[in-house]
């Protein structure tokens, strides 16, 4: 696959795992958090009428990767947003890496939206961040 997300079957009841793809690193970010939000809800139902902007920094690629879907998951968790649409950004300064998304979506309505699964965190569990013949890969893993 070279753009998209393909969730996976685990072993573990309490873990869904997800495949990130991107023909880009950033565009394997916006994968990502499609692929987050599409286990969460039905992203056909989710119009973009309003933008996030989101910035994490981290040491790696692995934790930002982590940083940056924990926060996407606090802002559903806290403020009941979700997202459909992702632009990303990514620099590498200094030895660390930033992201910056602009996240388009709406916030949850019951009448309109369905909760799929209750995901409670992302998790370091198998996590990793590839580039093989110019895709990049990650594997993500949520804890449901």
């Amino acid at each position: 696959m070279e753009d998209g997300f393909e969730i996976i079957k685990e072993d573990a009841t309490a873990d869904i795992a997800y495949f990130a793809y991107g023909r880009s690193l950033a565009g394997m970010y916006e994968n990502a958090a499609l692929g987050l939000f599409s286990i969460i809800t039905d992203l056909d139902k989710v119009d973009k009428i309003q933008t996030d902007m989101v910035t994490v920094e981290a040491e790696d690629r692995e934790a930002l990767l982590l940083d940056f879907l924990n926060e996407l998951l606090y802002r559903w968790d806290v403020d009941k947003v979700l997202f459909s649409d992702f632009a990303c950004e990514l620099l590498e300064e200094d030895g660390r890496f930033v992201i910056t998304a602009e996240c388009k979506g709406e916030s949850f309505d019951e009448r309109k939206h369905s909760a799929k699964a209750g995901v409670k965190a992302v998790t370091y569990f198998g996590m990793e961040v590839v580039e093989e013949g110019g895709i990049w890969r990650a594997k993500i893993t949520l804890d449901v």
